[in-house]
């Protein structure tokens, strides 16, 4: 069985491009090639092996794999006992500073493990999810929020030790700004939320976030705000209203007086003057 879908769905930090599932053939292979964009694999059943940087790995079910942008790869099925494996096709701005925080960036592939099991049902769940994505934007900010914790629950399982030691300040700023990430759309969100959230003061939070990243968590909050909303008027015809919602405003009003004063220029004369 084969299962293959191309879409853009995500932010543009992070995408998702195309996803799928295969019960392949015995001795099918895919390459050599250079990939445009990240591709991780689960597999459920079954062997195969990925050749990268002049390494043949054998991988099998339970494990994990990825195939990483500008790099040659090659992987095939075994001939006795051919794998099937789930995928998902990433992209974006931050998709390498991701995926880099995670080991997966340099081995290409994860070993079996209870963990690996766990982030190997997620990423079938995107799967399936996604096979059902109709056009409502709760759909699509569903499967956006799904890409984020996936890149949470990766860094969690395997994290970078070559990266530089994290702090508890950093632990704290990274989590902070994943729930930012990931909640944006929430009327709810707010950085009270985030603080209690994380079992902090608010004023704590504030001062450690913008140690590492120059704005407030407030600050940062409108900025992801604001960039999603204009994403949506460039490429949608969305009504005002509903563009609103997607980026957390209850009130369409409030909206339009936020973006004018971090665009200085309201929500429709901007779409108008992208078109």
């Amino acid at each position: 069985m084969l299962i293959f879908s191309e879409l853009e769905t995500g932010t543009l930090d992070l995408r998702l491009d195309f996803y799928g599932y295969e019960d392949c053939l015995p001795g099918q292979f895919f390459g050599p090639a250079i990939r445009e964009n990240y591709v991780l694999h689960y597999i459920t059943e079954g062997k195969g092996y990925l050749e990268y940087k002049d390494q043949k790995i054998p991988l099998q079910k339970g494990d994990i794999f990825l195939l990483i942008p500008g790099e040659v790869t090659y992987y095939f099925a075994d001939n006795q006992t051919p794998w099937s494996y789930y995928w998902l096709g990433i992209s974006g701005i931050k998709a390498q500073e991701y995926f880099n925080l995670s080991q997966i960036h340099d081995t290409a592939y994860l070993r079996s493990s209870p963990h690996t099991d766990a982030l190997g049902n997620f990423i079938r769940t995107i799967v399936k999810d996604t096979e059902k994505l109709d056009e409502s934007k709760a759909s699509q900010l569903h499967v956006i929020s799904q890409l984020f914790e996936l890149m949470h629950q990766l860094n969690a399982l395997s994290p970078n030790l070559d990266q530089e030691t994290i702090s508890p300040s950093q632990k704290l700023y990274r989590e902070a700004k994943h729930l930012i990430d990931i909640g944006y759309n929430s009327q709810d969100i707010n950085i009270q939320y985030i603080a209690d959230k994380l079992g902090v003061h608010r004023s704590y939070l504030s001062s450690i976030f913008k140690d590492f990243h120059k704005i407030s968590p407030k600050e940062y909050l409108l900025e992801v705000r604001m960039n999603r909303a204009k994403e949506l008027l460039e490429t949608t015809n969305q009504p005002i209203k509903i563009i609103a919602y997607s980026v957390g405003y209850l009130d369409p009003l409030h909206f339009s007086k936020a973006f004018r004063l971090y665009y200085d220029c309201s929500p429709s004369q901007y779409r108008t003057s992208k078109q």
